[in-house]
């Protein structure tokens, strides 16, 4: 058995599991979450008003609540997708299972699920806020900018997911785990609350919700009407004689250059975390857990 597992080529093993998740999302119906998607997004459409329109505060917010459902669809997405065959990881490992390639065919599987997904939410953005948006492009136009932000979100919490599932044991234990994740890169992002430095703003400079809602506001700022709207973030505001300064610094870099960063930040995490679930993962042999 080993010697036949390990006559399969890498590329060999990512057909053999990526066929696997395909087969999953088939006869686990697996594809209901496009449904959930749906659903998800037709609620936080019917919640949110005013989008790009020249009112930066309610276009963050409402992008904010956008970026914060992506977030949620990419935790669903694959929270329990390892820690589910956790057994049959460990036997097959022990038989010839590369493990780059299994965690790999489940990138390219949640690949597959993000960009439907995010396909779905801007369809929606669009049917609501259509009219609201010009289509100048910030890095190439603006359906696309936006649907590449949204994939990378969806995405990079997909990996998040991944990487969990691939560290804890029981389905059960992942799912707890996953709303303490999701309030982390909510509370994380900066844009409910101010973070004030130290370890808060580092833990925000990694969270996909920060870097996606930068990417957004970026395309709002550049590509969808509201080019005031970073100069009116900058304005101190005054109540009774007092100055209240929302600390943003005043930009140095184009609206291009801080989405193609965010982008980038983005990608590299879920490489990130992609990595750590693989190095996670070879310590299945030895977990006597199971």
């Amino acid at each position: 058995m080993a010697d036949s597992k390990n006559r399969i080529t890498w590329f060999g093993q990512v057909r053999v599991y990526l066929g696997k998740c395909f087969r999953l999302f088939v006869n686990e119906k697996q594809w209901k979450n496009f449904i959930t998607t749906l659903i998800l997004m037709v609620i936080i459409m019917a919640v949110t008003k005013d989008l790009f329109k020249d009112d930066f505060l309610t276009t963050k917010n409402g992008l904010f609540t956008v970026i914060s459902g992506c977030i949620w669809v990419g935790l669903f997405n694959s929270i329990q997708s390892i820690c589910r065959e956790r057994a049959i990881i460990k036997r097959e490992y022990r038989t010839g299972m590369r493990l780059s390639a299994y965690v790999t065919a489940h990138a390219i599987y949640e690949v597959f699920l993000s960009a439907i997904e995010a396909l779905i939410i801007l369809i929606l953005l669009y049917i609501k806020y259509g009219e609201n948006i010009d289509g100048t492009g910030t890095v190439t136009n603006c359906f696309f900018d936006l649907y590449i932000t949204f994939f990378l979100v969806i995405f990079a919490a997909d990996t998040i997911a991944i990487f969990i599932s691939s560290l804890v044991r029981k389905e059960n234990t992942a799912m707890t785990i996953m709303p303490f994740v999701l309030v982390i890169q909510l509370v994380m992002s900066g844009a409910i609350f101010p973070l004030n430095g130290g370890i808060s703003k580092a833990i925000s400079n990694i969270t996909a919700s920060k870097w996606g809602l930068e990417a957004a506001l970026r395309i709002a700022n550049s590509s969808a009407g509201m080019r005031s709207s970073y100069d009116y973030y900058q304005t101190p505001l005054e109540i009774g004689g007092a100055k209240i300064s929302f600390n943003v610094p005043q930009e140095v870099y184009s609206d291009r250059d801080k989405l193609l960063l965010a982008w980038g930040i983005l990608l590299l995490s879920a490489v990130i975390f992609l990595i750590g679930s693989m190095l996670i993962l070879r310590l299945v042999d030895k977990d006597k857990r199971i």
